[in-house]
């Protein structure tokens, strides 16, 4: 008795211990999803479901306590990673879960995706769910998943997120999803219960784990491995009998206490009754239990097997089917079992099955071929199952080789591609040849059976350069993978340009097994890439660079000055009446001259500088740090811009005749990094134009002058366009004598009231309107407001018998529509076209002198007059002069001014009115502002005036006034 009593009481500590380190050892927090019938919470508030009872299995084996907290799947994403819990049950794998949870190796259940819908949905297949709603649970592996699947049969749907399982069933059941996706446990304990029923539709065969983060519970997810490891391997292990138990019963149901006692004390006395004969079934008994095991051992071997496997019956109607089969169909084996394949699969596949079924049933042998069923190919073969010599029934063994027809394509593909026309060669981890295509055979010169045993030709990354080997192997070696422009040459010797990619085949284990390459020749993609560089930066015509690798090499030159504080220069070019050549003989002899200048600017230039031709006649030359200051720069681009203008004056030979040429130059200095490119090529054009003006064949050095000036061009032409806009013009007259001192005319002239400066005359304005083109509008108003006045003095007596002069510039007069104008402007003041005079430069008898004449006699029709303004200051024709319809010459003021004391000015105003006379022309002389002038210009025959000793410049009403 003692020794019973100290046996218990080690029992007693053992235990208490026991209680005291489970106490001790914080609990096991396990979030619950509600996924039955994996796991739920029940109504006690109990966890429950295939997981759950697993889980507890190994907390009794391990000694953990268990804590479960309920949450929502997003909320218990967030829990595990806060550590607010420590393991997630039911989570299926998938790479992206795998970079962010920790799993352990052996899966705790084995699932698949499957839709739910209406029963009158029409959904079968995947296709049918091309723009169908679909409900998912966010985040979840079918959410991920679903849409690949679909791409793969070119078709897509709509996912409509759902935060629970629960309500995206819901979702549909109310009408607002077409269907709904979610893992087969779960759905085929919700779908009646909302009144949906199993699609057709099956994918994403998973694997189901529970869950912890990485660096966390490790030692967890280890136990869990060796329950798991240990359960697989038992048949009557607690795992397969929780699995049989939910899949038949669903959720354990609970029975109350009272029944178990009567069902206990039933049990008793039926025991007791029947104990007599129980010795009589104890041989029975074992030989049943064995049966029972080895059929329970190959159900489990065979439901375990990924393959279909299936026995028919002669009427090709199922007699059994193994788990993966009835996984296929999602339909227990119950619901398969007696069906044929027009049930299960539709006519036409069933058609295609019965064919085999029938081959083995008549032959008697077993039968090979390749199935399509559910989207994928199967490789099946049919033995026939044998009474006797009777064959009662078939045995199909169907394999997913869907991978490996992939594969065959795969490498039927690649053997085609190895084929094409890219240099193809594979080698062995020591870069030796174990197989080469004939495009690789072609580009290295050697025939492809020749390369096998051979190393890979030696390459550089220059034309010149050393061999690079042995760095690209090192490369690929380290990062899998090289590519790059490369120069190698054939068997020949001859070397060109290729490009070549490289990169390492590595086996499972890592190891390096074969070195892939692919090599293209690339000489003629340089040779246009040359080409288009060529057409990008330099002048056709001349070879030179052009305008836009002279920024670039502009733009270098300021930033190294900014380095080195080194002065550049810009001499801007410009070849002088290079028109002229082009106009009288052709465009070919103009750029033959044009690429004859090039040739000696080079000559001018050293190899450092730019030479580059802009455009048209307009050359630039970069001299790059031709000085350390400004001063010395300015010399040395002196001395060369000299250089040049000696060099373009030696006759040239073009066209099979010797031509003259020269040219005008502009120097402006590059000094910094802070000026702007625009700022020095305007600088330059400022500069050339200065030369231009002063007589040109020469060169002119940038000032801050000429800057200057343009901008107060630039300032009184906008001021102009407003003028005319704000109609700031007004109109002043001179009064004309005869002999007599009678007032017989006026001459109209243009003043700007200027809001500022006050009234400004005509010098201040006219030659920007000029030069600008505001000179058209203007003359337009001049001449409108002039017919305007004509008309009012043609009302009074005293004025009606007044002409009026009105000065037109030769771009107004060349314009196409002046004539029609010019009488449309008579018609709509009502002036009188006879008192109308338009005065002429001489300009327009070298500027379109055809169209002059033309122009005028149009004009003359309709009572017209014209006279020749500053008549001798120009170039006059006296051929052109004579064709002219003209009724007066004005002898310009110029003359007048010193007639009395120059005698080359007296005896130009002698020649003026006699070859007026002799035309029978009037004479007009303007500028007298004296009575000896007036004296001297009426000796000579001129009796007609104009000037300050008769009357200034005065608004209309005071010269009415003289008239009177």
């Amino acid at each position: 008795m003692p020794r019973v009593f100290r046996l218990l009481v080690f029992v007693s500590l053992l235990g208490c211990l026991g209680q005291a380190s489970a106490q001790a050892a914080p609990p096991l927090r396990v979030g619950v999803l509600n996924n039955p019938p994996n796991l739920f919470m029940k109504a006690d508030g109990q966890a429950d479901g295939i997981l759950i009872d697993l889980l507890r299995d190994m907390a009794s084996a391990e000694r953990w306590t268990l804590e479960f907290v309920p949450c929502e799947w997003a909320a218990c994403v967030d829990l595990l990673g806060a550590g607010r819990i420590d393991l997630l049950p039911d989570v299926a794998w998938s790479e992206d879960r795998a970079r962010v949870f920790a799993f352990h190796k052996i899966p705790a259940v084995h699932s698949w995706s499957q839709v739910y819908a209406r029963a009158n949905s029409g959904i079968r297949a995947l296709p049918d769910l091309k723009g169908k709603r679909i409900a998912v649970l966010s985040s979840s592996i079918q959410a991920q998943t679903l849409p690949e699947v679909l791409a793969g049969y070119g078709a897509s749907a709509i996912l409509v997120p759902a935060a629970s399982l629960e309500s995206a069933f819901l979702l549909v059941a109310q009408g607002e999803a077409d269907a709904v996706a979610s893992n087969h446990f779960f759905g085929d304990h919700e779908a009646a219960g909302q009144g949906l029923v199993s699609t057709g539709v099956v994918f994403n065969p998973t694997r189901v784990y529970y869950a912890a983060m990485p660096g966390r519970q490790q030692a967890v997810l280890d136990a869990i491995d060796r329950q798991l490891d240990a359960w697989r391997a038992d048949p009557h292990s607690v795992y397969f009998a929780t699995l049989r138990q939910w899949q038949t019963e669903g959720a354990p149901q609970t029975m109350p206490p009272g029944l178990w006692w009567a069902l206990a004390t039933a049990v008793g006395l039926l025991l007791s009754a029947l104990a007599v004969a129980s010795w009589l079934r104890t041989e029975v008994g074992v030989r049943t239990r064995a049966l029972r095991e080895n059929e329970e051992k190959l159900t489990t071997i065979l439901d375990s097997v990924e393959s279909l496997i299936y026995i028919k019956d002669e009427r090709s109607c199922y007699q059994y089917v193994n788990g993966a089969l009835s996984r296929m169909l999602d339909k227990p084996a119950s619901a398969i079992v007696g069906k044929d394949d027009a049930a299960l699969f539709g006519p036409v596949h069933a058609q295609r099955m019965r064919s085999g079924d029938l081959a083995v049933l008549a032959e008697g042998r077993r039968h090979v071929s390749e199935e399509q069923m559910d989207g994928k190919i199967y490789l099946t073969t049919k033995i026939p199952l044998m009474r006797g010599n009777q064959v009662y029934g078939v045995c199909g063994i169907s394999t997913d080789i869907t991978s490996s027809k992939q594969a065959e394509d795969s490498l039927r593909i690649a053997a085609i591609v190895f084929q094409s026309g890219e240099g193809m060669c594979v080698l062995s981890p020591e870069a030796v040849m174990i197989e080469a295509n004939e495009a690789w055979g072609i580009l290295v010169g050697t025939p492809a059976a020749e390369l096998p045993g051979t190393a890979f030709p030696p390459f550089s990354l220059e034309q010149e350069g050393d061999d690079y080997r042995e760095r690209m192997w090192a490369t690929v070696r380290r990062e899998q993978t090289w590519q790059g422009e490369v120069w190698t040459r054939r068997r020949g010797g001859q070397a060109y340009p290729a490009w070549l990619t490289v990169s390492a085949v590595r086996d499972a284990e890592g190891a390096l097994t074969n070195f892939v390459c692919t090599q293209s020749d690339i000489s003629a993609r340089k040779q246009a890439d040359e080409r288009i560089v060529q057409l990008a930066y330099y002048d056709p015509l001349t070879g030179l660079p052009n305008r836009r690798l002279l920024y670039e090499r502009v733009g270098h030159c300021l930033d190294q000055h900014g380095r080195n504080r080194r002065v550049g220069a810009l001499l801007f070019l410009d070849m002088d009446n290079f028109k002229d050549l082009n106009d009288s003989r052709g465009h070919v002899v103009g750029d033959h001259l044009l690429q004859q200048v090039a040739v000696r600017l080079l000559q001018c230039a050293r190899d450092s500088d730019t030479v580059a031709r802009l455009g048209g006649d307009e050359f630039v030359i970069l001299l790059e740090a031709v000085g350390a200051s400004e001063e010395e720069a300015q010399r040395h681009a002196d001395t060369v811009g000299h250089k040049i203008l000696i060099a373009l004056r030696v006759p040239f030979e073009v066209g099979g005749a010797v031509h003259h040429a020269s040219c005008s130059i502009g120097i402006t200095l590059c000094s910094g990094h802070e000026q702007q490119l625009d700022d020095l090529m305007r600088r330059g054009d400022l500069a050339m134009y200065e030369a231009k003006r002063q007589g040109r064949n020469t060169l002119r050095f940038f000032h801050v002058s000429m800057e200057q000036e343009v901008t107060y061009r630039t300032a009184i032409e906008t001021e102009l366009r407003e003028a005319l806009r704000e109609s700031q013009f007004v109109l002043h007259y001179q009064g004309q004598v005869d002999g007599n001192g009678n007032l017989t005319g006026a001459e109209a002239l243009v003043r700007w009231q200027h809001p500022q400066r006050g009234l400004v005359g005509p010098g201040g304005f006219i030659a920007i309107a000029e030069t600008s083109g505001l000179i058209v509008p203007l003359g337009r108003w001049v001449l409108r407001t002039a017919c305007e006045q004509l008309a009012l003095w043609a009302e009074t007596p005293a004025t009606a018998h007044l002409s009026l002069a009105v000065n037109v510039s030769v771009r107004q007069f060349l314009q196409d529509d002046f004539v029609e104008e010019t009488l449309s402007i008579l018609v709509e003041t009502g002036a009188n076209p006879t008192r109308l005079k338009l005065e002429l430069t001489e300009t327009l008898m070298i500027e379109g002198v055809e169209e002059t004449i033309m122009k005028m006699r149009a004009l003359r029709e309709h009572g017209i007059c014209f006279s020749l303004d500053d008549f001798g200051t120009g170039y006059s024709s006296l051929s052109y002069l004579k064709r002219l319809p003209l009724d007066q010459l004005k002898i310009d003021q110029s003359f007048v001014r010193d007639v009395l004391d120059d005698p080359n000015d007296a005896s130009i105003a002698r020649s003026v009115v006699a070859l007026g006379k002799s035309l029978g022309l009037g004479i007009i002389a303007e500028g007298v502002e004296t009575e000896a002038q007036r004296s001297f210009l009426a000796e000579i025959g001129c009796d007609n005036w104009q000037g300050f000793l008769f009357s200034r410049p005065v608004d209309a009403r005071t010269l009415e006034e003289l008239a009177a």
